[in-house]
């Protein structure tokens, strides 16, 4: 098969441009902004107004037309929540974007808050917002669940006349102020995901939601039995039904929602955008399409007096009320979605097309790399950070089955490495230096997988420091990647394996250590986590699921290091335990390790690791000189000193 392009497939998916926020200007209009939602928020009668990052399918990433947070805070990463009242402006966000929003966000206007260091969203709200206050939230953007968490928190400890009020409205203030700027809706192609990738087809894999909702098959949290299932996240939508789209930059999905009975499948999706051959890919497994904005009516007729199943944590209260308005007989919500979960367990085609196209990524990376060297060694200048990753984009390019970067690629040289999700702009990117660590993230979607991979390196000599702190990130890498683990292990338990070494010298990263990945779908996958966060105890990692394994540590202003690859949580060889198998093959920074701070187990593994790269990379280098110079110097065995 060809590669599938959207040029091919003669679609024009979204790619806004850097950054992609349509009327956004930076700090400098900020202050109107929240001005004009102040004025918007006195004729709606709210108090304060609070506005998520989601769209209504709860996405962390969305199309160019809901980045409605970044638009009026100018705080451009994908996790974050603001709130504004009439004298106030508050924006939260996690460790990975600290030092991001600390530089996007006006000072004048909005004050950051670190999400798990300073008071939370709803602590603040109960404090600052004074006796019987609404606090008003479009009811498409936010979930049920978080909806549900800050009425209960911030009605805590005080009289129902003195609590605040959440009042989910079906008017957004937000895309008021934004008007005639506001980037359009996408409306990409819908195409068909051949089986040969999927490895299920649709009707396979609905008869096993069905079985799971009736309670004839059991997942970790099954409800039996419920008459209908509301299926919202749009990596579910598109992974249930075998159909991609471009909707949303770098990940290959479409607005839609679908609702599963045991009798139907109905499929809310706007139908003039469907690729020849997704009509008959439809009504082969029965399913019935119905316009995307019927949705909300159809499931106050559909469900009253029935059983609703519902993922809280990625159904918007718009939905909930129609079917509290129905009133359906229960709404039955779980912390984990059973289609989330079928589509975390890949098949056995998916895991192959996980490994086919590892292999090929790591081919366009170690070319990359090799490139960059040779590049300095032929006395030419260094390529800007941007630069770099057109480079890299265009080595992947050219690989089979390549259809475009998994996310914006985290071409990130000295202290902008330590910007955890760094984004070069052209007009501000910096050039690569020998005198400085390069860190690069990056991925890519292809037919038959997604890849996520990080490599810090150096081009010349490093400090001791960033030697020393990089060995103790490797150590945590290697401790993830070889441990052994009991059956029902969630990512939360494994998470402390990634830190200890840095533990162990006062150091620690400020973000989880791996999240799942999709198949040919988000490269951020759940319900699986490796994290310090609660929600990676929500789902034990079970064999057939990948995780990604990317400890770091970051030193503000100096240098940032990250050490990814992709994991398969696969059968070890003790009954009833579980174990890891690496799919990433691209080397390591032998120049940054310090042998001396590895044990013999840990260098064994780094020589391991590097004889599997060198043998399954070498045959498709060997037309390439300088990748296979690279490759080899790389690869070269380490002594344990």
């Amino acid at each position: 098969l060809e590669p599938l392009t959207s040029t091919k497939l003669g679609l024009q998916p979204e790619m806004p441009p850097r950054p992609g926020m349509g009327a956004v200007d930076g700090k400098g209009g900020a202050a109107a902004r929240v001005a004009a939602l102040r004025e918007r928020m006195k004729d709606l009668g709210v108090d304060a107004w609070l506005v998520p990052s989601e769209d209504a399918h709860q996405s962390e990433y969305v199309a160019a037309c809901d980045r409605r947070r970044a638009f009026l805070t100018g705080f451009t990463g994908s996790a974050g929540v603001a709130v504004v009242t009439m004298n106030e402006a508050r924006c939260w966000t996690d460790g990975r974007y600290f030092l991001q929003a600390e530089q996007e966000l006006d000072p004048t206007v909005w004050k950051m808050m670190k999400m798990y260091e300073d008071l939370s969203l709803e602590g603040w709200i109960s404090t600052h917002l004074g006796p019987g206050a609404v606090l008003g939230v479009h009811d498409m953007t936010i979930s049920a669940a978080m909806y549900e968490r800050l009425s209960k928190e911030i009605q805590k400890n005080v009289t129902e006349s003195d609590a605040v009020t959440v009042s989910a409205l079906s008017q957004n203030l937000v895309d008021d102020v934004w008007g005639a700027n506001r980037p359009p809706l996408p409306r990409s192609t819908v195409f068909v995901h051949e089986v040969e990738f999927a490895g299920k087809t649709c009707k396979e894999k609905i008869q096993k939601i069905r079985r799971i909702m009736s309670g004839q098959v059991k997942d970790s949290e099954t409800v039996a039995p419920a008459d209908f299932l509301v299926v919202t996240a749009l990596d579910e939508v598109a992974w249930l039904l075998n159909l991609r789209g471009f909707d949303v930059e770098y990940n290959p999905v479409f607005w839609a929602y679908i609702v599963v009975t045991m009798d139907d499948v109905l499929f809310y999706v706007d139908s003039s955008r469907f690729h020849p051959g997704v009509a008959d890919h439809l009504a082969s497994s029965n399913v019935n399409v119905r316009p995307y904005t019927s949705i909300a009516d159809d499931l106050r007729n559909l469900c009253r007096a029935k059983v609703a199943w519902i993922h809280p944590n990625t159904c918007n209260m718009a939905l909930v009320n129609s079917l509290e308005r129905a009133p359906a007989k229960r709404i039955v919500k779980r912390k984990v979605s059973p289609v989330a979960l079928q589509k975390a367990l890949k098949n056995k085609t998916e895991l192959q097309g996980m490994r086919n196209c590892h292999l090929r990524d790591g081919i366009a990376v170690v070319r990359y790399f090799a490139w960059l060297e040779s590049e300095l060694k032929r006395g030419h200048a260094l390529p800007t950070e941007c630069k770099g990753a057109d480079v890299l984009e265009s080595l992947r390019r050219v690989q089979d089955h390549y259809v475009s970067l998994s996310f914006p690629t985290i071409s990130s040289t000295g202290a902008n490495a330590a910007i955890i999700h760094y984004q070069p702009e052209p007009e501000t990117c910096a050039r690569l230096s020998k005198e400085e660590i390069y860190l690069c993230d990056s991925g890519g979607q292809y037919r038959d997988g997604t890849t996520d991979v990080t490599r810090t390196i150096h081009l010349g000599e490093p400090s001791r420091r960033e030697v020393e702190c990089y060995t103790r990130v490797l150590k945590g890498h290697i401790a993830i990647d070889s441990c052994v683990f009991p059956e029902g292990t969630t990512g939360h338990i494994l998470d402390v394996l990634a830190r200890k070494s840095l533990w162990d010298v006062g150091l620690d990263f400020k973000h989880g250590t791996g999240h799942g990945v999709g198949s040919f779908l988000n490269v951020h996958e759940g319900p699986q986590l490796i994290s310090f966060r609660s929600t990676a105890a929500d789902a034990p990692l079970q064999e057939g699921m990948t995780v990604t394994n990317e400890p770091g540590f970051y030193e503000s202003g100096a240098f940032g290091i990250r050490i990814e690859n992709v994991l398969v949580v696969r059968q070890a060889s003790h009954p009833g335990f579980l174990a890891f198998e690496h799919v990433t093959l691209v080397p390591l920074e032998p120049k940054l390790i310090d042998t001396s701070l590895l044990t013999q187990a840990e260098v064994d593994w780094v020589n391991s690791y590097h004889a599997e790269c060198r043998t399954r990379l070498e045959p498709f280098l060997l037309a390439d000189p300088e990748g296979l110079a690279w490759l080899h110097g790389k690869t070269a065995p380490l002594a344990c000193t």
